[in-house]
């Protein structure tokens, strides 16, 4: 059941992720079109500030849909309502705490902004980015016992339907008004179309909410969930500064331009960021009754196969995200002045590497529930990532704020995730695990270093030269891979799980 229940989230998800991918890239190259870089910009660092707001949420959602669970298999609803009532509780007065720090914050934000663009309507731009924050906290909570129930394929049915349907009607607003404005209040009736949908999906599919929402968990509880908040409060501030100041670091010492153009490669990064990580979130319930049903062994065996298929994705889209980054860019924007140097292009592409390699313990670790042992990692984390991309920015520019997160990474996560996971979850040594890492990323830097030298043989930079370059970075790095790992424990036990026929071919 539970690999069936992983396997049709994991369909689902790639599926309706990539509609929903061509049609963001064809709405952001509408957006280029018609606005300019400077409403990039301004996008990227008010999406970046309610990142930053987002701390108010404290880790309640993890923590609650954590201990969703067991009465989950256990079919207790009336402790599920009783967390469900917490939950909604907490959202709402999350949601109102946003809304009023993110109005008192107003006369502040132009801070933020090295040379404040002349854009019309800037502060509205903000309250409308403010709105769109608050209001998803009265509404996305529910959906949160569908995913803890293994079903994320419901989830994502919503969510990519109304993203597909509101990309295509943004790109209608901008070709016809090309109104910044309009574009802004499309996407706050679209959010709330999601969240509001989805919450009425889950009241049907679990009918007993409303009957025991008023329901009070018991003191043993309320001190499990307080204390996994307490944890998972301090996680959200290194993952929310991490994430969120980037671009405030950038705006503020660079340049709101220099913003606009990170957001292109960010679409990128992040949407392929999303996919896999809706992938492993598809996963993780399942990982969470693995660790509660079978023996500690077979949980092992499982991560270890996780993080090679971990390696196997992050390393291939890193290899071709660095051949392929500038060439479609500038197919994309058709603007040289749009792209970054490929040093710099080479730190963002290590960093949504060294990112992606940690999804498998994360998984682990949320699953399990282990977010209490490396609650201070977070802290450390957002300190030497926010001084180092301050102090590097101002010697090295744009180049200088994402080493500061790499920093941050490798002197901190890299770590500190794996010993708590290994120590307190499989309580086996964690040596082994870093000498997988350094295999896997020799193998990166390897066939990543022979694939873009392959690349650059290849003539021209129109749209078959791109096609061209395509091809090497989709057979070369998988075609090493087979060769290389074809008879390993991890990927037979894969290949069995995927059960794709191709592969079982003798």
């Amino acid at each position: 059941m539970r690999s069936k229940n992983s396997i049709r989230n994991v369909i689902v998800n790639i599926g309706s992720q990539l509609l929903y991918i061509f049609l963001s890239f064809l709405c952001r190259l509408v957006f280029i079109r018609f606005l300019n870089e400077a409403y990039l910009g301004v996008s990227g660092l008010f999406s970046n500030i309610f990142t930053i707001f987002s701390l108010a949420e404290l880790g309640v959602g993890t923590a609650i849909t954590f201990s969703m669970y067991k009465p989950l298999a256990e079919n207790n609803y009336k402790k599920l309502g009783a967390l469900m009532g917490l939950y909604k509780r907490a959202y709402h007065t999350i949601g109102i705490v946003i809304a009023v720090v993110g109005l008192a914050f107003v006369p502040f934000y132009q801070y933020f902004i090295k040379e404040v663009p002349d854009i019309p309507n800037l502060t509205l731009i903000y309250l409308l980015f403010l709105f769109n924050s608050v209001v998803t906290y009265f509404y996305s909570y529910k959906q949160q016992i569908i995913i803890a129930d293994q079903k994320v394929y419901i989830c994502s049915l919503f969510q990519y339907g109304f993203a597909i349907a509101q990309n295509v009607v943004q790109v209608f607003i901008l070709i016809l008004t090309q109104n910044f404005i309009c574009y802004l209040c499309t996407q706050i009736l679209f959010s709330f179309f999601t969240n509001y949908f989805l919450a009425r999906k889950a009241v049907k599919m679990y009918p007993f909410l409303k009957k025991y929402e008023k329901e009070r968990l018991s003191e043993e509880d309320r001190a499990a969930i307080v204390k996994n908040i307490k944890a998972m409060f301090m996680h959200r501030i290194g993952s929310v500064v991490v994430n969120g100041t980037d671009t405030l670091v950038l705006s503020k010492f660079v340049g709101i331009v220099s913003v606009g153009i990170y957001s292109n490669y960010y679409l990128i990064t992040n949407t392929l960021m999303n996919v896999t990580k809706q992938i492993f979130s598809g996963i993780t319930a399942s990982v969470g009754n693995l660790g509660a049903v079978e023996e500690q062994k077979k949980s092992y065996e499982v991560y270890l196969a996780i993080n090679f298929a971990c390696f196997w994705i992050f390393s291939f889209c890193a290899i071709s995200l660095f051949s392929l980054f500038n060439p479609f860019m500038l197919l994309f924007t058709g603007k040289q002045n749009l792209l970054f140097s490929l040093p710099i292009v080479f730190v963002i592409v290590l960093n949504f590497y060294t990112s992606g390699m940690r999804q498998a313990t994360l998984t682990f670790r949320d699953a399990f529930g282990l977010f209490w042992y490396d609650r201070y990692k977070a802290v450390f984390e957002a300190a030497v990532n926010l001084i180092a991309s301050v102090l590097l920015v101002q010697h090295l520019g744009v180049a200088g704020v994402f080493i500061g997160t790499l920093i941050s990474t490798m002197t901190i996560d890299f770590w500190v995730e794996p010993l708590v996971l290994f120590r307190h979850g499989f309580q086996r040594s964690v040596s082994a695990y870093f000498r997988r890492y350094a295999l896997y990323a020799a193998m990166t830097f390897a066939v990543g270093f022979l694939t873009y030298s392959c690349c650059t043989f290849v003539p021209g930079k129109g749209f078959f030269s791109f096609i061209a370059k395509c091809f090497i970075c989709l057979l070369l790095p998988n075609t090493a891979y087979l060769l290389v790992f074809w008879n390993t424990k991890e990927f037979q036990y894969l290949k069995g799980f995927v059960k794709i026929p191709a592969l079982h071919r003798t």
